[in-house]
This record gives structure tokens, sequence and C-alpha cells, in this order.
């Protein structure tokens, strides 16, 4: 600022006082708009409020129809009581229609517009004239006249559904509303976000050009955040289009597995070998989809103890298709088995990772070797990250003749979003992601890279004690299950898969009955009742844990193996499952089904306290529809 005490006393004012006249501008223009956005933002957060609470009250009216329908139904089954308030079903439903009222109680004390207003009071009288209704319905029943419980019935099955969907579109219509709100909001505020910065930009240059430096480099951190959230959007899109394809495709092997098996049993030994080699395709087929699920898996960690060997084989046979001819592959397994605990899914991604990014640092061709051994490594063992305690480990090798990394590189390879690669060639995910899988395991990383020799990474994991295998090694133990009568019913939107399962079950010694759908499946159940439910996870107009939920209401103890296509994703916390769940994945064999049927038929045996031979049918077919 020197310039300025060569000048007269009033330009140096001047100059000042524009300065700090920009400077209060900007000032101004942050507080101005910062207020303004936190109203915007007030708005949108009550919009979503509004919107949540009106899913809820949705939530609710369906609970309550459901519960209206089952002691509906109680009272055609000519339940005793079934029309008194104090009946199962009935006080259900009271106390369903409760929540709901009190749900509907705060949707209406919240703040909204005239026309999501308006659209709540509707649902307000259409709910009080159901409950209206329903009274004038049970006491149409409770009187035992043949024409008063067709009145009855003519109400429930009209004045009542016609209400309920008033009330089911009230609360869409109201959801609806408030999820434009919100979205006008959050475009109020991209929209005043892109005024500021060009106001701030302007004001910026005048002021001073550090400023103006901040504003850039702002801007272009934003853009990088923004197109990293795309870029991780993409692949979770990516991620979840491969296990939609991965549920139907099993869907099909496990029809050309299943039906195999059949003609097999049937046909010349010239024609069983034909029929082997097409299983053994299918088989093949199903382990490619199992390669391609592991790496669109994040949270369905299923850690077990495993050969490194084995999962090294795998993906040995793997990336000598896709890595190219002009990469010389060299697989050394640890000359002693190695077990570790891990999820071999995720170990064959840690490979296939460096395998990839090995052969883009090669692309004139080069070496690439993946080996296993076991080391000794000293507490706070140097070079590697994060520290790790003294003792045995598995070291997983995997080093590349390539162009190498400097110093600085190596440094930030791990973190996430952080890549070398040209813009659309990488995500900067890779290696973030073995580092996570390394760690989570409870292992370290040491990473060796120079300019022009190559890149080495040495992966440690410690070494776990292998379980005892007695009770595998024993045939009584690993003999399949027979049935001895009980009642399964099959839920299955697929035909021939469905009808491939009953065939199983049926030479297994269980008696079956199947559906296609979670209707179909209620009908036959309301007639015949099961010992055991067998349903698809994905199906059509309703999925398989919806149908259990619905038939648990009245059969708690009913026992539910779920078939899938694609497991992931629905086991663990806030999933569709427990680990407790029995699931059988698609494609299986004949046995694993049985085994899974026994097994699931036997814990709920033992749940029940039955101490006979569990695969015999529970004492009084608690099952049974009343």
């Amino acid at each position: 600022m020197t310039w300025l005490s060569r000048r007269p006393a009033g330009r140096r004012l001047l100059i000042n006082a524009a300065t700090i006249a920009v400077l209060l501008a900007v000032a101004v223009l942050g507080y101005s708009v910062s207020n303004r956005q936190e109203t915007i933002a007030d708005e949108a957060q009550r919009a979503q409020q509004l919107a949540q609470a009106a899913q809820q009250v949705k939530f609710r009216a369906a609970d309550f129809n459901g519960w209206q329908t089952a002691y509906a139904l109680d009272i055609i089954r000519a339940v005793p009581g079934a029309a008194d308030d104090s009946s199962a079903s009935r006080a259900k439903f009271l106390d369903a229609a409760a929540r709901f009222d009190r749900e509907l109680n705060a949707l209406e004390t919240m703040s909204a517009p005239s026309a999501a207003t308006e659209t709540i009071n509707a649902v307000r009288a259409a709910f009080n004239e159901f409950m209206t209704v329903d009274r004038k319905v049970v006491q149409l029943y409770r009187t035992g006249d043949a024409a008063d419980r067709t009145a009855a019935s003519e109400l429930v099955l009209g004045r009542e559904i016609e209400l309920y969907t008033q009330i089911a579109s009230g609360c869409d219509a109201t959801a609806v509303m408030s999820a434009s709100t919100v979205n006008t909001s959050f475009a109020r505020l991209e929209a005043v976000g892109a005024t500021t910065r060009r106001y701030i930009i302007m004001l910026s240059i005048v002021a001073a050009a550090l400023a103006l430096i901040g504003a850039v480099l702002a801007e272009a951190r934003q853009r990088a955040v923004a197109e990293r959230a795309r870029e991780a959007q993409r692949m979770a899109s990516l991620g979840q289009l491969a296990g939609g394809i991965a549920h139907d495709f099993n869907n099909v092997l496990a029809i050309i597995l299943n039906y195999t098996d059949f003609v097999a049993e049937h046909v010349s030994a010239e024609a069983r070998d034909d029929l082997a080699h097409i299983r053994m395709a299918a088989e093949r087929a199903a382990g490619l989809t199992a390669q391609l699920l592991c790496f669109i898996r994040h949270e369905a960690v299923r850690p077990e103890i495993m050969d490194v060997n084995a999962a090294i084989a795998e993906a040995h046979a793997m990336l000598a298709r896709t890595l190219g001819e002009h990469v010389e592959l060299v697989v050394m397994p640890s000359p002693t088995p190695l077990k570790i605990r891990a999820d071999a899914g995720q170990i064959q991604q840690i490979l296939v990772n460096l395998a990839v990014n090995a052969r883009d640092a090669m692309p004139e061709g080069g070496t690439l070797v993946i080996a296993a051994n076991a080391v000794d490594l000293e507490e706070n063992q140097a070079d590697v990250r994060p520290p790790v305690k003294g003792g045995r480990y598995l070291q997983l090798l995997v080093t590349d003749t390539g162009a190498g990394m400097p110093p600085e590189t190596v440094a930030r390879i791990f973190e996430p979003f952080f890549t070398t690669k040209p813009k659309g060639y990488g995500t900067g995910l890779g290696l973030a992601t073995v580092f996570g899988i390394v760690t989570a395991a409870g292992g370290s990383i040491d990473v060796c890279s120079k300019l022009g020799i190559g890149t080495t990474f040495r992966l440690y994991f410690p070494v776990a004690e292998a379980p005892d295998d007695s009770e595998s090694t024993n045939p009584a133990a690993s003999a399949v299950p027979h049935g001895n009568g009980q009642r399964i019913l099959i839920v299955e939107d697929e035909p021939a898969l469905g009808a491939s399962i009953a065939r199983i079950l049926a030479a297994g010694g269980y008696q079956v009955q199947t559906a296609v759908s979670g209707p179909d499946a209620l009908a036959v159940h309301a007639c015949d009742g099961c010992d055991l439910l067998i349903a698809d996870v994905v199906m059509p107009d309703m999925s398989g844990p919806r149908l259990a939920e619905i038939l648990h209401r009245t059969h708690p103890r009913l026992p539910v193996l779920y078939v899938s296509g694609y497991i992931d994703g629905i086991l663990g916390p806030n999933r569709l499952f427990t680990p407790g769940t029995e699931v059988i994945e698609k494609p299986f064999t004949a046995g694993q089904l049985l085994a899974a049927v026994g097994k699931t038929l036997a814990k709920a045996h033992k749940n029940d306290g039955v101490s006979a031979d569990p695969a015999g049918p529970a004492e009084g077919q608690p099952y049974a529809p009343a």
C-alpha cells in the first residue's frame, strides 16, 4: 500500500472510503443472503416435515385398514366374539385407528399451504365418516340377522373402500404438494446462491485480488465436491442395476440347474454326460454372477474363516480373461494353507482393484505378480498403515513393472476420490475401498513404488485359527434331512422355478402347494394353512417380507424361508431382514434347498419347545388356519 502514501490526502481518503464501502457491501450482502437462505431453508424444512407426516399418516391408514379387513374376515369365518370391541382383531383395529387419529391431529397442527390444508381437512372428514360407517357395520353384524350382515358386507366392500381410497389419496396429495414446495425452496436456494456468487466475485475484484482468488478456489472446490457426489451416485445406481440383473439371471440359472438334474434322472449315461456339460456351464455362469456381485457389496459383509489360496485361484481365473495379452500374470499361492477371517468376495475385490490399477500403469505391457506367504510382524512395524500388533500375518503381495508413482502420490493414494487418471477414467474410490476392507479385517498395508520401476502393495491380514470341522466331515451331520409330510407353501413369481422347487420338496417327503403372488398365497393359506412358508423376496404386487408380515398377524409362529437371487442390501441393521433370518440364495441345488428347509423347520420346532424329531410336523399343527 506504499503507492497510497504518495497520493494527496483527499484522494487516499476517497480510495480508502471506497474500499471500506465495498467491504461493507460484501458484509451486508453476505448477511442479507444468509438471512434469506435461512428463511428459505426453514420453509423447505417445514414442507419436508409435512411430507413425512403425511406419509406417516398414510402408513397408519394402511395399518388400521388392514386390521379392519382382519376382523371382518374373522366375522365372516364365524370366529366367536369377532364383532366385539374386545376381540383380538377388532381391538387391534381400534388401536390402529386411534394411532391414525393422533398422527392426523399432529398433521393438522402443522403449517401447510392452503391447498394442502383443504386436502388434510378432507382426509379428516373421510376418516370420521369411515369410523361412523364402521360402527354401523359392527352394529349390523352384532344383530346376527342375515339381511343385516349382508348390508354390513356391502358397506365394507363399498363405502368403506371408497372412504379409505379418499384417505390414502389425500395423504399422497399432501406429500406431493409438500415435496413440490421442498423442490421449489431448494431451487430458490440454488438461484440465490448463483446470484450471490456473481455479486461477490465482482465486489471482490474491486476490494482485493486475494478475495477474487479465494472465491475462485471456493467455486472450484464446490464443483469438485458436486462432481464427486454425482460420480458416487452414478456408481450406486450401477450397483443397484447390477443387483437387479443378477436377481433375474440367478432365477434363470436356478431353473436350468434344477431341470437339468430332473432330466438326468431319466436319460441314458451318454445323455447324462451331455447334461453334465450343461450343468458345468450353468455353474460357471453362477460363479461369474457371484464375481460381479462382489463389486457392489458394501454393507452386506459376511466374514468367515477362508483359505486365501482359494480366493487367489478364483481371482486368477477371472483376471486371466480381463487383463489382456500384453500383461503377464504370475500367481504364487502360499506353500502352506493359510486361513484368514474375511469376506471372500471382498478379498477378490481387492485383488481385482489392484490388478486393474497395475494394468493401467503398464500400457505397453509388463508383469503382474500376485503372491501369498506367512510373515511375522513386530509391534508398530515400520512403513505399514495403520500400525499393527506383533504376531503372525498373511502377506498378500501384488507387484507390477509399471510406471511407478512419486512419493507425494503414494502419500495420498488411499484418500477417497483422489486419482491420477484423466477425468472419466477413474473415480478415486478403488484404493480407498481396498484400504477400508483391509483395515476392517484388522490388517494393514505397505506400499513401495519407484518411478520407471514399478509398484508393490503388501497387504497384511491376521492369520486365523481354522475352526474344528469334525462335524462337517461326519456323514451323519452332512446328511440332507428328509421330510415327514409337513405342508409347505411355495410363493414364487417365476412359475418354472416354483414348479422345480415343488418337485424337489415333494420328492423329499413334503406336501407342497404353490402360489405365484402374495394375494394368491393368502388365499391358499386361508384354505389349507401350512407348516412352512417359502417366499421369494422380490415379487410384484406384494413382496415376500410383506406376505410373511400379514400371515404372522394371525400365525406368529409360522416359520419362513426366503429365497433371493440377490442377497446384498437385505441383511443387517435397518435392512429388510436381521442376520438371524433364514435366506437361501439362487441358484441352489436340491440338496441345499432340502438342507435349508430342514434347518428352518428344526429351528422353528426348537423355538416352540418341541423335543421330538425336528423333521416331523409340530404337534397340533399350530400354523393351520383357524
